[in-house]
């Protein structure tokens, strides 16, 4: 045996240094290594959306109230009017995973002032109003709002809710996302067609630009699928008219 081999012997105070030593390099390797692999991992994470909730942040706002396809605010755009003024239109929804229909019920058509919290995504504007805070104001006009057929168009992409996917979830789309996105649609919030490659984002809308139920698309909330229907352009929001009965699941998604 070789007297000069070291042992490590529990009762001692120290252990060897040789053997001291060695652990502390397999010690220094595996720290190296975690934090190596954790960076790594963060690398290969998708970035998160550049998408904005401004909660506890209460705006005013004003502008026409128009409850078809859904409830939407039409906003004249500063320095714009005329027959010509350009206008946005605002989604609307109330607090929660619902929709905005039962709150602008008694205002439908007319100019208003309202207090909500904004949710933007990409130059798409949501707001969540404060319950009560709608106001009828009697000496302004309403505005109106054209709307552009663009054509028919075929699509790859996937159908979520607007209200996460602008910006109170993050990430608001994917598989991950399928539950919440299917108790915000089912509580009347509007759907979004997010088309793949581009990201481009529709207002979803079933036959005669009517609002789209949530049974009819419940099976393919979040699911990729192709899509093909008519574009028509409202102010600065492009809506997808289709058939639900022809939407089909994608085979092969890149």
């Amino acid at each position: 045996m070789n007297e000069d081999a070291d042992f490590y012997v529990g009762y001692l105070p120290h252990s060897p240094t040789s053997l001291r030593r060695f652990v502390q390099r397999i010690v220094l390797a595996l720290g190296l290594l975690v934090i190596l692999v954790a960076g790594l991992l963060a690398l290969l994470q998708m970035p998160f959306a550049k998408s904005y909730f401004e909660f506890g942040k209460q705006r005013d706002f004003q502008g026409t109230l128009i409850a078809e396809p859904y409830p939407t605010l039409i906003v004249r755009r500063p320095g714009q009017a005329g027959p010509n003024e350009a206008v946005s239109a605002y989604l609307l929804v109330a607090p929660g995973k619902h929709g905005a229909d039962t709150l602008i019920r008694s205002s439908t058509g007319k100019h208003v002032t309202l207090h909500g919290q904004l949710i933007y995504r990409e130059g798409h504007t949501m707001i969540e109003i404060e319950p009560g805070s709608i106001r009828v104001a009697e000496s302004l006009p309403a505005t109106a709002m054209q709307t552009r057929d663009l054509g028919p168009l075929t699509l790859t992409g996937e159908i979520v809710d607007s209200k996460c996917y602008l910006g109170v979830m993050n990430p608001g789309s994917g598989k991950v996302h399928r539950d919440c996105a299917s108790r915000c649609l089912s509580g009347s919030i509007p759907p979004l067609f997010i088309e793949q490659k581009s990201g481009k984002q529709f207002l979803l809308v079933g036959r005669e630009g009517k609002a789209i139920g949530y049974e009819s698309i419940k099976a393919f909330i979040a699911e990729p699928l192709n899509l093909t229907g008519e574009v028509f352009q409202r102010g600065d929001v492009q809506l997808l008219e289709i058939e639900p009965r022809e939407v089909l699941h994608a085979d092969n998604l890149e």
